[in-house]
């Protein structure tokens, strides 16, 4: 027999008079339970309760009465969770349930809290108001395991008592905020909503404290404040970085993190600022990467929300930090781009045009690269050389309006685009490396390549706005001056690829104590130039050329300066005082010689080639923690 149910003016049913019913944890304590019971906030299947009306449940014997939740106005994101709803143990979130997923039509014909997605015309699914029961971490899958929660638990209370007191002290920490504030905020403004409201609790206010010391310990002014505690000591670089990395993992591991945008912005800042420190940990910023665009897709910051609501421009902004983040971890690491334009609500041109002009200045770089990733992917190898065109780097400074930004910053930003121009050309597969290469792409490279050695060890020397885009700007000048000195028939251009090449190696070694990639670098590059001379030094002396030369220079000076030209070739020929410069200048004689094929069998010279080489094919060379076993 069926009995159909009424329903009131706002849609919801006149229900019968219902019993509330315990969860068995709260029958076994004899405690009122507010965890069940779905009615119990006077909705059905987490429906609001009308404003007009008191919930019926209130009505019954022995139940309290408990606040209704929030219902989802039009936009998306509108019930995002605030940073003190979010803390609470009884905060509210959004979850977006896609057109694909036989959910959504349940989901939007049965609940009256779900509201269909506006970003583009007919919407693509349903967002759901979720209301969390219990403080639970926002990074973690909801379990009620007892082994997990225990762990959980008990990890937390060790993060609280040692994990969160690695702080620098605030004198320390003004100084490294300001770093932070002045030179890389405004170029990458991951945490500037925090930084301007912090969070009101403590745990995650100081967990955005050592991302803040992290980010800034890189710049050179921060040697003389990288201290964790009052009493404690100076650190070294490696030492402070490694500590705050291993204190903010653990605490988001540990749901000391509540708020998903607090998280999403600490993921994001971990994924470019850390610094791996052994081989396992070689792919984690790449992953803390992934986790970032995992949290973006939770929220549905990817979709667009509009113009009245009040967080438009916040969500706005952290997309763009997030695109811009999966682009360039894709280009350091050689992963699949995980963000695409073809999932994304926003108009991603009108996002860039709102940013303030130095972020917008490198969204616009980004927009580059991510042209230059499209001719990397497997399956857009050419037949014949690409070129893709760039804008001069000052009319893009111009157009972002960015003119008054600080010079420091300006440079910073100019070896990025050094750097997509090095990685903008490309040549066939088929092509090989002892070719020479095409004229427009060889004089992009070389030109790209002197100007980021220049700003870094000569014109910005120490003033640069020290993010992971400057060594990898200078690794990519250390390849092509590689590919000079490799592949070259000419023993002067040869001699000038190696003074490149050393010059780089230097810049690279003053920053092999932050920078873990630049780490790797030069332990190989040092052994490269080890061989080479050694291996000069011995086809000098097997060849003859010293003594030739010596004949030639008492021709042209006089037999008055034969003794001073013979001791000089001893000296040069000397392994123990020999730099190989001057010996290099003995090949001259002979520039068929391939200095190379006189290295040490024993030295793997094919992986330098495949190392350095596809240095400048990043969808070939990603893995450098291999390099650093190898080599290191």
């Amino acid at each position: 027999m069926l009995k159909f149910v009424e329903s009131d003016t706002s849609g919801l049913p006149i229900k019968r008079k219902q019993v509330a019913k315990a969860c068995p944890r709260c029958r076994r304590r004899k405690k009122r339970c507010v965890h069940e019971n779905p009615a119990g906030n006077g909705s059905r299947v987490g429906l609001p309760v009308s404003p007009s009306r008191e919930p019926q449940d209130s009505q019954i014997g022995g139940s309290a009465h408990i606040p209704s939740a929030k219902p989802l106005t039009a936009a998306p994101l509108e019930s995002l969770p605030t940073p003190d709803e979010s803390s609470s143990p009884r905060g509210h979130s959004s979850r977006f349930v896609g057109d694909l997923n036989p959910e959504a039509i349940f989901m939007e014909a049965t609940s009256l809290c779900s509201r269909r997605d506006i970003s583009t015309p007919g919407g693509i699914g349903v967002w759901q108001s979720n209301k969390s029961h219990g403080h639970k971490p926002a990074g973690s899958p909801t379990s009620n395991l007892p082994l997990q929660q225990t762990a959980q638990d008990i990890l937390r209370s060790y993060m609280l008592q040692h994990g969160l007191p690695r702080c620098p002290p605030p004198a320390d920490f003004s100084v490294l905020r300001r770093i932070y504030v002045e030179k890389l905020d405004p170029i990458f403004p991951i945490l500037s909503d925090d930084l301007i409201s912090p969070p009101q609790e403590e745990a995650p206010r100081i967990v955005l404290q050592q991302m803040v010391s992290l980010a800034a310990a890189a710049d050179p002014e921060a040697t003389q404040h990288l201290r964790l505690s009052e009493q404690g000591g100076l650190l070294s670089r490696q030492e402070f970085c490694s500590s705050l990395s291993n204190s903010i993992q653990m605490s988001i591991d540990a749901g000391v993190i509540t708020d998903r945008i607090l998280l999403t912005r600490i993921l994001a800042a971990l994924s470019l600022y850390m610094q791996p420190t052994c081989p396992e940990d070689a792919d984690v910023p790449a992953l803390f990467n992934s986790r970032a665009v995992h949290q973006m897709h939770t929220l549905g910051l990817q979709m667009a929300t509009n113009e009245g609501n009040e967080k438009s421009q916040m969500i706005r902004s952290l997309f763009c930090c997030l695109w811009a983040l999966d682009r360039i971890s894709a280009a350091f690491y050689g992963r699949a781009c995980l963000v695409h334009e073809r999932d994304v609500g926003w108009d991603l041109e009108d996002c860039i045009r709102r940013q303030p002009p130095p972020f917008r200045l490198l969204l616009m770089i980004i927009s580059l690269l991510d042209k230059v990733i499209s001719l990397y992917r497997p399956a857009n190898r050419n037949e014949k050389d690409v070129l893709i065109e760039l804008p001069i780097f000052e009319q893009m400074i111009i157009d972002a309006g960015a003119t008054r930004m600080s010079n420091s910053c300006l440079a910073s930003l100019e070896i990025f685009y050094h750097s997509v121009a090095i990685l903008s050309s490309q040549s066939p597969a088929e092509v090989t490396s002892t070719a020479l290469p095409a004229p427009a792409t060889n004089s992009r490279r070389s030109l790209s390549a002197d100007r980021i050695s220049s700003i870094v060890g000569e014109e910005f020397l120490g003033q640069l706005a020290y993010m992971p885009i400057i060594p990898y700007g200078v690794s990519l000048s250390l390849s092509v001056s590689y590919r000079k000195m490799r592949h070259s028939k000419v023993p002067m251009f040869r001699n000038r690829g190696k003074q490149a090449f050393r010059a780089n190696t230097l810049l690279l070694k003053s920053l092999d104590d932050t920078f873990w990639t630049a780490k790797a670098m030069v332990a190989m590059a040092e052994q490269v130039l080890q061989e080479m001379d050694k291996a000069v030094a011995s086809l000098a002396q097997e060849t003859g050329l010293a003594d030739s030369s010596k004949k030639a220079d008492t021709v042209s000076q006089g037999e008055g300066s034969t003794s001073q030209t013979a001791a000089s070739a001893d000296i040069l020929l000397d392994s123990s005082t020999m730099q190989g410069d001057n010996n290099w200048a003995l090949l001259e004689a002979a520039p068929d010689l391939d200095v190379f094929g006189y290295f040490d069998p024993t030295f793997d010279l094919g992986a330098v080639d495949a190392a350095l080489e596809g240095n400048l094919d990043f969808g070939q060379s990603s893995n450098w923690f291999d390099w650093q076993q190898h080599w290191g």
